[in-house]
């Protein structure tokens, strides 16, 4: 199977937190010429037979993913399951699982806030979230709506983030148990954004865990970064990834679908690691 056109192996939904609904991020991927793309939103699989449908249509390849938080015995990091059953009752019951640990925390979140003066409408911050899984971005959203910050970036460095007023620690899987949801539904485990997790010592623990890949190429990497983290990946047979992270057009940190170049071998290779069971539903016939 080829590709022709851009690979981005990293985007969000409005199923989770991005503003763009599935349908549009592939309407967006194939305007731009993005002819390899995967749909990673956290903890829910809800937009890909969405996305899917579009892709068949528009021409652009869209990839069965997901995002999950876990947590290392020194630092939190997430991991990018690709190629997934979706539908797979298993792994539905364990992302249903998640999000209900989510919206647990979601409303201690509220709770903290009203008790700082800073009262919302749960009702709102589900709007805001378009009907998909709310976040603390959608918080942060409804916090500038009711004028207590002008940004969400400020909402984070004020209140939601970690050690401020509002946060809550979230539950998380540990890295193994997160890498064996993903394998069991017939995909692996990406190591996100790596240049970021803190230190080589994490990277290596998240692949005795069970990581096959790690994303090279992304947003926030520097152009060493990405040459170390390239350096490390082959040297150990690792498969390379990467991706924007966007979050589309109406997210602070606004990231076109495609903005980040990666390597016409990445999704090469990518594509040759794909399941059989992916192949045999979806790879054209060579």
């Amino acid at each position: 199977m080829t590709i022709s056109g851009g690979i981005d192996l990293h985007l969000h939904t409005s199923v989770s937190d991005g503003s763009l609904t599935p349908a549009e991020l592939v309407r967006e991927a194939a305007a731009r010429g993005v002819g390899l793309i995967a749909i990673t939103d956290h903890d829910t699989t809800d937009g890909i037979a969405e996305g899917v449908t579009a892709g068949s249509e528009l021409g652009v390849t869209v990839i069965p993913g997901v995002e999950l938080a876990a947590d290392s015995a020194v630092h939190d990091i997430h991991l990018l399951g690709y190629y997934l059953r979706w539908e797979d009752t298993d792994l539905q019951s364990a992302l249903a699982h998640l999000r209900e640990q989510r919206d647990a925390r979601n409303a201690l979140i509220l709770e903290k806030l009203y008790g700082l003066r800073l009262p919302l409408d749960p009702a709102r911050v589900q709007e805001i979230s378009g009907g998909g899984s709310v976040g603390r971005p959608h918080i942060a959203a409804a916090m500038v709506e009711a004028g207590y910050v002008a940004s969400q970036g400020e909402a984070f460095w004020r209140y939601l983030g970690r050690g401020k007023p509002a946060f809550v620690a979230r539950f998380q899987l540990q890295p193994a148990e997160a890498c064996r949801i993903m394998k069991a539904a017939g995909g692996f485990a990406v190591l996100a954004h790596a240049a970021k997790v803190g230190s080589w010592d994490v990277i290596r623990e998240a692949i005795a865990d069970g990581v096959e890949g790690l994303e090279v190429y992304h947003r926030d990497h520097s152009a060493a970064e990405a040459e170390s983290l390239l350096k490390f990946a082959r040297e150990r047979s690792l498969l390379v990834t990467g991706g924007t992270d966007s979050h589309g057009p109406r997210s602070d940190r606004m990231t076109t679908v495609g903005d980040v170049s990666l390597p016409a071998w990445v999704g090469e290779e990518f594509l040759a690691h794909a399941p059989a069971w992916w192949r045999e539903r979806f790879a054209a016939p060579a």
